[in-house]
């Protein structure tokens, strides 16, 4: 049976495969985007924001896209179909082009909006640099979901990188989900910020993040090609999953049994600030830890079979995962429900916050730093208490409370959906991947570009500082973490040039990698101060 499945396999991949190379016909699935969008921003310009969708609207429609793209290609993978998977590919080209035509129609609404406000002001007319949509987190998020849809494309043209884009497009539509929670909301960056290597440096991160997650996929891919357990998978998951829980909410589910959300207060402006003044959301925190336990009990009975082969053990280990994800599932949907639905949001904020509130308070009103800890705590509650009065009425919870944290609890379900999924017919799953060697000549290729981007961004990043600061590095925690980044990518191409690493040790570098990349693009914003706290 197994000589019949490689005979009828690998003649169709060598036929998929070298036929389209040599025809521009092949990159289709890339090029529509591209030139689709430019149509697009075209005809925005024409007809004007009163007849044409906004940037929020097109993105809905990307991630609506992605989501369907990757369900068909991954049940092409379990059921193959070739209507699956054209209509996949396709379907995921057409997210990439929603996708790229909402930061074209939002960049052109930038433009509209810094035109309204020198006509209602005056002052000099804008170039064309200072308006491009580079501006903070959401812009960021938009472009790098791009960046990784537009990779996951350029090798789905080959068949071994069809499967690629099934893996890399439920995490591209996790970046998106991101971006949705952040909000569309324009900022008005610092004038010193203004300058045009800001589209240049931020243009290069958001390619390189989204190569670099293409990279990891395929790493994933590799380990599982390679006969990596699912369990052990798992047990990396489930770790990932706790550390979430854990950082969260400013780190106090696991002492408070609380989860607590950001309250948002709109101005008179209509723009959206999150507070430091969180309120209680009911039922998440003890899911949270219902879930946590099941996943010690994970990694402790998945640990015992991987140690001892322990089939009682494994089994139980499957049960326990599966009922994680269950509770995760319904403190997701907890979380999210009462964020859009709670109303006196003030009987849910604890009084004890009221000190610390009212430091950002007056920090907000100008006070020095001196003059801040002169107060009591007594003043500092009553400085809180006063502003409350004031504008508690118009406190709200929403979607955009805690972005980062609702996309991070929602990346920890997910990646606890996949290792369910890779368990189920996993034999099939592997039979079905590209081979070990195709995996890691494509983890090769996508990391060199990854160290590639990643060095532009850090020269470009640097010229930009010394224009607007005066120099050239000042060890920012984001600057950093992207030299850290590229520094452990760099290590990943000297260890396979100079002394031939390659396969799990390679794939284990672009995982090390790419998570330094996230925790860069936003654990540094999300957990540490620094210049780059705005984006």
């Amino acid at each position: 049976m197994s000589e019949v499945i490689k005979q009828s396999a690998i003649p169709a991949n060598v036929t998929a495969e070298r036929v389209p190379e040599s025809s521009w016909r092949s990159y289709l699935l890339a090029i529509f985007p591209i030139a689709g969008a430019i149509l697009v921003a075209l005809a925005r310009l024409e007809l004007g924001k009163a007849h044409f969708p906004t940037d929020g609207a097109l993105i809905l429609l990307a991630l609506a896209c992605y989501v369907t793209a990757a369900a068909f290609l991954l049940t092409d993978i379990y059921a193959p179909s070739r209507f699956l998977q054209r209509a996949g590919l396709w379907i995921a080209s057409l997210g990439a082009f929603f996708n790229l035509s909402s930061w074209g129609v939002r960049w052109i609404a930038a433009r509209e909006r810094e035109m309204e406000i020198i006509l209602r002001n005056g002052g000099e007319m804008p170039w064309v640099w200072r308006y491009i949509p580079f501006a903070n987190l959401y812009d960021l998020s938009i472009a790098f979901a791009f960046g990784a849809a537009l990779t996951a494309l350029l090798l789905a043209h080959r068949s071994s990188g069809r499967i690629i884009a099934a893996l890399s497009l439920p995490l591209t539509s996790l970046i998106l989900t991101l971006a949705i929670f952040i909000g569309n909301d324009f900022i008005n960056l610092p004038p010193v910020l203004d300058s045009y290597w800001r589209p240049i440096h931020v243009g290069f991160a958001s390619l390189s993040y989204g190569v670099a997650l293409v990279c990891f996929a395929i790493a994933v891919l590799y380990l599982l090609k390679d006969g990596v357990k699912t369990e052990a998978m798992a047990i990396w998951t489930s770790i990932f999953a706790l550390a979430v829980f854990g950082s969260i909410s400013r780190f106090g589910v696991f002492f408070t049994g609380k989860y607590t959300a950001s309250t948002i207060f709109t101005t008179a402006e209509g723009t959206h600030i999150s507070l430091p003044l969180r309120a209680d959301i009911a039922y998440v925190g003890p899911l949270l830890i219902v879930s946590a336990l099941l996943l010690l009990g994970v990694i402790a009975t998945f640990g015992k079979y991987l140690a001892s082969d322990d089939a009682r053990a494994r089994l139980w280990g499957h049960r326990l995962l599966k009922l994680s994800f269950v509770t995760q599932a319904v403190a997701v949907v907890a979380l999210m429900v009462q964020l859009k639905t709670t109303g006196d949001v003030l009987a849910r904020i604890d009084a004890s916050q009221y000190a610390q509130f009212g430091e950002w308070v007056l920090k907000q009103s100008g006070a020095t730093v001196e003059q801040t800890a002169a107060m009591s705590q007594a003043q500092l509650q009553q400085v809180a208490a006063q502003w409350i009065a004031m504008n508690g009425q118009a406190l709200q919870l929403n979607l955009k409370s805690n972005p980062v944290e609702l996309a991070a609890l929602i990346t920890a379900l997910a990646g606890t959906f996949f290792v369910i999924l890779f368990s189920f017919r996993t034999e099939r799953l592997r039979a079905a991947l590209p081979s070990l060697e195709r995996l890691d000549s494509l983890m090769y290729k996508t990391a060199g570009m990854t160290f590639a981007l990643l060095a532009v961004l850090l020269v470009t990043g640097a010229i930009w500082a010394n224009e607007s600061w005066g120099r050239y590095w000042g060890w920012d925690p984001k600057e950093t973490g992207a030299f850290v980044a590229w520094l452990t990518y760099a290590a990943y191409l000297h260890s396979r040039i100079a002394r031939g690493w390659t396969g799990r040790r390679s794939a284990y570098f672009a995982i090390i990698g790419f998570l330094l990349i996230v925790f860069t693009y936003l654990g540094v914003s999300y957990l540490l101060p620094g210049l780059h706290s705005y984006a």
